[in-house]
Parts: C-alpha cells; structure tokens; sequence
C-alpha cells in the first residue's frame, strides 16, 4: 500500500467532488441532506459564529447564509479551489489546516467537519483543535462516511488499479468512519451523540455509476495527471457495463453516514 494523493492535489479540481455530491442526491435509495442534518442536530441558531472545517464547495455556509444567518461565518480548507468557491458565503474565507486552526481559543460557538476528518493525517488533532477554538458551551458536529460503502465499486476499481500495476493507497474511509469516529470526538469532548445514517446509491443505467466510481479515482491513487488514467478509466468503464448486464434489477451500492456532535463543557 502506498500513500494516498494528498488532499491539495486530489482538491486541485473541485469537479470530481461535485460529482459525488450530486450522485447522492440523485441515486439515494433513501432521501438525504446532509447538510441539513448537521445543521438540525449541531442546534444552530442565527447569531452562532461559524466554522466550517473542509469546506469543499462552500455549498454548506451558503445555505446558512441563504436562510438568514446574522453571526460570522467562516470556511477554512487546505485547498485554495475551494477556498475560493467559499469566499462567496464566508464572511472569511481561510487556506489553513484543520490540525493547526488559525484562531484564537474560545472564537466559535460552532464548529463543524462534514466529510473531512478521512483526510487528515491526524484527525484525533484536528477534533482536539475544533475544542480548542470553541467557547465554553459550543457545539461541534462531523460526520463521515460507513468503512464498508460502495463495496462493488470500490472493488472494480480495486481491480482495475490493480491490473494497471499501480500500488493501492490506504482509502481515507479505512482511517476513520462510522465505527471510530464516535470514539475520536469523544476522547476529546467526552460525552458525543451519534445519529447514523444507513441508505445506498441505486442505478438503473451504467452511466451514473461509472460516473461516481471515475469521480473516486483520486482515492485510489489515480489523479488527473496519472499516465495510465485513461487506460484504467475506459477498464473501469467497461467492467462496470459488463457487470450491469448481467443484473436482473437495479445495481444497489450500500453505503452511511454517521454524525456526531458533541459540546464543550
């Protein structure tokens, strides 16, 4: 196994990202809004000053700010791409590190990390910041993704990475996910609630599946500018057809969420 592309690279682009974003909302089994969910459970309320750790498209802070938000609100991610999509909805938009906040102790009543703490080398770090920076009181919120989603396509491009004789890099979902996360925010926050989310991306045609398994190539080793990409795009593209002719239903990936908010006491 070897180290899997770092987050500045594979957020060069925010494409693949969007991609996966709306696969979900197309291909749920079961309706799903993420975003609404932490921002339900998190108990937000209009004056909270905001941080949003891994921001990504920005699509989280401004739909806080689309629904009236009066406090501060500020995105910080390591990618200046999506630094940049932020800017537009953050009152600050920040290129920082979630292991070394760039804020004083004590600045945010909330703090959240939606789909990120997988990316950080040190995520137990990255929790024990989001505390550091919260009042007295403040609430956080992650969340990230079931170990074991997406098993068959994970395993085609498994194979294909594979068969392309390219070494497979540790997937961020096997560092941290719906069965350790709990424990990582509470030994920094002590007492965590965890709300788990189990659902799956349903297909009736290859297109879309071939779509979000390309979107993911990043993870496995494969970036933009990978020589053997094309070759092992058109392997998984192919594998993925061959493999949906021979169903008799839909093709049904199982896959989860878990959030877990805790408070600083």
């Amino acid at each position: 196994m070897t180290a899997s592309i770092p987050d500045e690279v594979e957020y060069l682009n925010l494409d693949p990202l969007r991609i996966r974003i709306e696969a979900h909302r197309l291909y749920s089994e079961i309706p799903e809004d993420v975003e609404d969910d932490v921002i339900r459970l998190v108990g937000l309320r209009p004056g909270d000053s905001v941080l949003d750790v891994g921001s990504g498209t920005g699509s989280f802070l401004a739909r806080i700010r689309a629904g009236g938000h009066s406090g501060r609100l500020v995105a910080l991610d390591a990618s200046p791409a999506a630094v940049a999509a932020a800017a537009g909805a953050a009152d600050e938009a920040v290129l920082g590190s979630a292991t070394a906040l760039p804020f004083t102790d004590g600045e945010f009543t909330v703090v959240t990390a939606r789909h990120m703490l997988y990316h950080v080398d040190d995520p137990g770090g990255a929790v024990a910041e989001a505390r550091r920076v919260l009042t007295t009181g403040g609430r956080f919120a992650a969340t990230v993704n079931h170990h074991e989603a997406y098993p068959q396509i994970r395993g085609i491009l498994r194979e294909q990475v594979a068969a392309a004789g390219l070494d497979m890099p540790v997937l961020p979902s096997t560092r941290v996910h719906s069965g350790n996360l709990p424990e990582i925010v509470a030994a920094e926050f002590g007492d965590v609630e965890v709300h788990r989310h189990d659902n799956a991306l349903v297909y009736d045609e290859p297109e879309g599946v071939i779509r979000f398994a390309l979107a993911n190539l990043a993870f496995y080793g494969v970036s933009a500018d990978t020589p053997q990409r094309p070759q092992i795009a058109a392997s998984v593209a192919a594998a993925v057809r061959q493999r949906f002719e021979a169903l008799t239903g839909p093709w049904r990936e199982p896959k989860g969420y878990v959030v877990c908010t805790a408070r600083r006491g």
